[in-house]
Formats: structure tokens, C-alpha cells, sequence
């Protein structure tokens, strides 16, 4: 297999991680790490060895971005926010006839580029969206839970902000709120009756984990409920859900109203929220505590509930990963690069614009990203997803 010329568009934390990932697979020749900032580009390509070189790209300057593009075979999209940039650079990709992997991490523009499907067929590439930590590791756990059900009517995709994800994301937390609030606002995406439909973020859903019990979680926007839609016509229900402390739903309920009257800024609520919320030890300390009191039983950090039928009677499972690459920056970058390893080693198949769950086959996904995972402890391949029915 000749190795292949990659462009990743992005030089932020997740790139950083992607192209140093990627850097190191034998299927990749050639990387070329292009930032708005040809400073921070040249940083990310000094730490990827011989293979890389940086470029300046202006991604809104679409002669500009084909151009660039023209000098790869395949990109990894890490440039955000999706909502902004991401449909304009699956455009240009397909201008360019360039196979495609992304980080997308926001539902509308998800939706808008599984619209560019036929597009992306008729160019004849294939562009996988969303394979980072959620959506991606997520989506993976979510094909894993299907393969347990001969019929999957509903799926649910979730993330949990009370765990600790490692490495030093408390450092970005602001950022992280920030995300969190415009996920929490507005009218969110679900699937339901096999259409999708708006619906009001933060309603309460009582979930029951098999072998752990009874816990209340919060909707919330996010791309899983809206590519399941699009891989899976069969479905009839998907959402997507927040593990999160019942003393916070408050405010943030509160936060989201402001900001869908127009009295705040994404920005200016997320900062409202720190604020209130503390990031020191000791208040980390004491949410802990209380949490593990009055919450309910503790759950992964990352998890999917498919609800359907084996054999011919209702069922129900529930996968989630044990481990993973320590912080969010590894656990988002890491899953891109090793779905385009899989990419290059033509384990892809389809064209058009599919999502990870489509595009790979979890069982050899998990096996790939195992060695990676070594927080809160290491797990070997077959250890690293649980099931519980």
C-alpha cells in the first residue's frame, strides 16, 4: 500500500494530538499541518518528525483552502467551531475531490453535511463526520450496543461532566461551559417516530443502567441523535442525554433562558457559570461528595443504551468504555487519527458522507484505540468496552 499524503486542517489542542497520532502510522507518507496561524501550525509539524511541514490556510477563503487541498489525498478537519466551519470545509473538499475525516461536534452543521451525501457521492468520496470522544467514541460504543439486539428501535448516547476525564482539561473549563451552554439552549435535535424533530433541551429522563439502577439525566444538542437518524433508517427513537448533578440544572435551565431571550452571550453565560460553579479542588471535593450521597448510582463517562428486540422479545444494553486516552484533547484527537488509519488501510468502504458508525467496524475500532487508553487505568482490547444487559 503506497502511503498517502495527508492535509489536517487545525493546529489547536485536538490537532495537535491528531497529527502526532497520525504522524506515526506507516500508511500516512506525508503530513501537512495548516493553521490560520502559520506559527502554531509550525509547532504542531515540529513534533511529528520528518514526515510534516506546515502551511498558513485561511479556511473562510475557499480558492485558497481547494488549492491547499489539491496538494493531499485525504483531510482531517479539526478547525472550529463546526457550526461556522464546518459545512464550508466538506464543500471545498468535495470541490477538490479529497476523501474526508472530521471532529464535528455540533448537531446543525451535522445534519447539513449528511445533506451533502449525494454530493460527496457523485464526487466519489467518502467523508466521515464526528469521530472524536462524543460524537466517535460514542457513535462506536452505540454500533457495539446494536450488535447485541436483532432489532434496534432506540438509542442513547451519553456524556457524563461529573466524571474526571484526566490529563489537564480542568485548565479549559470555561471553554468546556461554553459548549455546554449552547448544547443546553435553544431547540436541540432528537429522533422520534424515525423523524427528526426539534425539541427544548435539559427535560429530565430517568434512565435505568442495568446493574447500577435508577439515575436522572438531562437532553441535551448533540450530533449523535441526528447522524443514528441518517445510518440507521430502521430507528425509531434516538436522544442524546448529560450525566450531570441535579444541583446545577437550575442554573443552568436558568443560563439557557437568558441566552434564548438574548440577555446573554454564550460566552458571558458559560463565564456566569464557572463563576458560580468554582473549579478549585475543594469545590470539585464537595460536588463529589454530595453527588455520590443524593444522586443515584455513578455512572461512565461515556455510554450507549440501545432498547429493541432479541430474539423476538424486548431487550435492552448498555455498552460503555472502561478507559480512555487521558483528557478530552487525546480522547477527540487520537479517535480521528486511528479512523484514518483505518481509512487508508481500506477498510472503508462506502461513499458519501457517513458517520463512524457506518464507516468502521467497532470490534477492530476498540482494538486500535485500546492502547491508548490508559486513564484512570490501563485496559487491554477485550477488557476495554463493558456490556450490561
Amino acid at each position: 500500500m503506497t502511503p498517502k499524503k495527508v492535509l489536517l486542517l487545525g493546529a489547536g489542542a485536538m490537532g495537535n494530538i491528531a497529527a502526532q497520532t497520525a504522524a506515526s502510522f506507516p500508511e500516512v507518507g506525508s503530513l501537512l499541518v495548516a493553521d490560520l496561524s502559520l506559527t502554531a501550525a509550525q509547532a504542531v509539524a515540529s513534533k511529528c518528525g520528518g514526515k510534516a511541514q506546515a502551511a498558513r490556510v485561511d479556511v473562510t477563503n475557499r480558492g485558497e483552502m481547494v488549492a491547499l487541498m489539491r496538494r493531499a489525498d485525504l483531510v482531517m478537519n479539526c478547525v472550529g467551531p463546526f457550526f461556522r466551519f464546518g459545512v464550508p470545509v466538506l464543500e471545498a473538499t468535495i470541490e477538490a475531490g479529497l476523501d474526508y475525516l472530521d471532529i464535528c461536534d455540533d448537531p446543525e452543521p451535522t445534519k447539513a453535511m449528511h445533506e451533502l451525501h449525494g454530493r460527496a457521492k457523485e464526487a466519489g468520496i467518502t467523508a466521515v463526520i464526528g469521530l472524536g470522544a462524543s460524537p466517535g467514541i460514542t457513535s462506536m460504543l452505540a454500533a457495539r450496543a446494536r450488535e447485541e439486539l436483532d432489532e434496534t428501535e432506540e438509542l442513547i448516547a451519553a456524556w457524563n461532566i461529573e466524571e474526571d476525564a484526566g490529563g489537564d482539561d480542568k485548565v479549559a473549563y470555561g471553554a468546556a461551559v461554553v459548549h455546554w451552554m449552547q448544547q443546553c439552549s435553544g431547540s436541540i435535535l432528537e429522533c422520534e417516530n424515525g423523524r427528526l424533530v426539534e425539541k427544548k433541551p435539559l427535560q429530565e429522563v430517568s434512565l435505568d443502567y442495568p446493574g447500577r439502577g435508577l439515575r436522572t439525566v438531562y437532553t441535551v444538542g448533540h450530533p449523535e441523535p441526528v447522524s443514528f437518524h441518517y445510518s440507521y433508517p430502521d430507528l425509531k427513537r434516538s436522544y442524546c442525554v448529560m450525566v450531570m448533578p441535579s444541583m446545577w440544572i437550575t442554573e443552568f435551565k436558568e443560563l439557557a433562558a437568558q441566552i434564548d431571550r438574548g440577555g446573554m452571550t454564550l460566552e458571558e453565560a458559560g463565564k456566569k457559570l464557572v463563576e458560580d460553579a468554582g473549579v478549585g479542588s475543594f469545590i470539585d471535593q464537595i460536588m463529589e461528595y454530595f453527588t455520590r450521597l443524593f444522586e443515584g448510582p455513578r455512572l461512565p463517562l461515556f455510554f450507549a443504551l440501545a432498547k429493541g428486540k432479541k430474539n423476538g422479545k424486548p431487550a435492552r444494553v448498555v455498552t460503555s468504555i472502561r478507559a480512555i486516552p487521558p483528557g478530552m484533547a487525546n480522547a477527540t484527537g487520537i479517535p480521528l487519527a486511528l479512523g484514518t488509519r483505518l481509512f487508508l488501510q481500506g477498510k472503508v468502504a462506502a461513499k458519501g458522507v457517513i458517520a463512524p458508525e457506518i464507516a468502521f467496524d467497532p470490534g477492530e475500532f476498540f482494538d486500535l484505540l485500546a492502547p491508548y487508553c490508559t486513564f484512570p487505568e490501563p485496559r487491554k482490547a477485550a477488557d476495554l468496552v463493558e456490556v450490561a444487559r
